[in-house]
């Protein structure tokens, strides 16, 4: 429209008479136009050089120590836990105790059918007698040259034999009666009075419920971050939501080539009230790596030949670019991972912007320049 209107004002200059002032017009109308298409130029090329530079945001690759929150699950068991066996075959005739009720040290738990035993070790203690008695006589005799050493010898002997086959029926008879060893609580009773036990039946079971534990399995990446007596807490599914302080007891040496999973103990102790073995229970343990090269999660891009990102630099001419990095991938911690490889602390990694962003392309930074999310609060991941 402008370049029509501008035509048609030249036409009419020229179809009035035609004088020097007329002239003149003409002459300063066309520089006129001129100028002005100059500056339209200018700023169409102007336009498409900014259009050619790919807004981008970036963060930060940094070196910080990296937080993880893992949450493992399991039953509670008791950490001391006795199985009573019998060494003395035997009839049943003591069995007071049933499962949930409290004992002390000592108590009387279980008593064996002894009557023939103590007749044994009536017979032991007699024959033990007779040869104190003969070891005597011959020793009385030797300096008469009645005995002899050698008969000395072996009344000796005799009362030996004697003194240790005495000794053994009592311990036969005091193990048919059994008592328990610890205070605690009696958690399973496999007989009944009047019963006849074999030899090394499994009769009773007792814990001590003051000490509890939690047997769980954990990813075998995350075992190394794993510390003794590191504090954690717990909570108990029958208790609510009440988080309780628990600590690492130990650490299994193995991992299970199955599951590839390590098991770890943790310790409840004090007990809260209402807390029993076999109650579900879940952890929460805040693992602490060393300080890593980590990126978010969010700036890596995959294709077959593996993970990359789109680091911002200044090439050899000096225009800001993004290039293209293939990198070695960590371990992931919430939502940030390690960096292996061909990356360093204080890279511009691409952050948003990605499509259509191509390697090589100009780039222009838009907004602040961000570090990477501090991991101040744990974050949870999958084991």
């Amino acid at each position: 429209m402008i370049i029509s209107k501008n035509l048609f004002n030249i036409s009419l200059l020229f179809t009035r008479p035609f004088t020097s002032d007329t002239l003149l017009s003409g002459i300063f109308l066309c520089l006129s136009l001129a100028s002005c298409g100059g500056s339209g130029d200018n700023e169409i090329s102007n336009n498409r050089e900014k259009q050619v530079l790919h807004n981008v945001e970036v963060v930060i690759a940094e070196n910080q120590p990296v937080f993880l929150q893992q949450t493992v699950s399991g039953t509670l068991e008791a950490v001391t836990r006795i199985r009573l066996y019998n060494e003395e075959s035997g009839l049943i005739t003591e069995l007071p105790f049933h499962e949930g009720d409290f004992v002390k040290k000592g108590t009387l738990l279980v008593q064996l059918d002894n009557e023939i035993l103590k007749t044994d070790v009536a017979k032991a203690s007699a024959s033990r007698e007779q040869a104190k008695v003969d070891l005597s006589r011959v020793t009385k005799l030797l300096p008469k040259n009645i005995s002899t050493e050698e008969e000395v010898a072996r009344a000796k002997t005799v009362l030996d034999l004697a003194i240790a086959e005495e000794k053994r029926q009592l311990t036969r008879l005091q193990r048919t009666t059994i008592r328990a060893p610890i205070d605690g609580v009696i958690s399973a009773r496999l007989f009944e009075p009047g019963d006849l036990l074999p030899q090394q039946s499994h009769i009773l079971t007792i814990i001590d419920p003051s000490t509890l534990q939690l047997n769980a399995t954990l990813a075998e990446r995350w075992i190394p971050l794993v510390q003794p007596e590191l504090p954690v807490k717990l909570s108990i599914d029958a208790l609510g939501d009440t988080k309780f302080d628990a600590k690492i007891l130990r650490i299994h040496p193995t991992i299970n080539p199955g599951t590839h999973k390590g098991v770890i103990e943790l310790i409840l102790n004090p007990v809260p009230e209402g807390a029993r073995e076999g109650q579900f229970a879940r952890a929460d343990i805040d693992l602490k790596a060393t300080e890593r090269l980590v990126i978010p999660v969010h700036t890596i891009l995959y294709e077959p030949e593996g993970a990359y990102v789109y680091r911002v630099i200044e090439n050899d001419k000096g225009a800001t670019i993004a290039e293209k990095v293939f990198f070695d991938q960590g371990l992931q911690f919430g939502e940030v991972t390690e960096v292996l490889s061909k990356l360093k602390a204080g890279d511009k990694i691409v952050s948003r912007g990605h499509l259509g962003l191509r390697n090589g392309k100009k780039v222009t930074i838009s907004g602040a320049e961000s570090s990477t999310p501090a991991q101040s609060q744990a974050d949870t991941a999958t084991p």
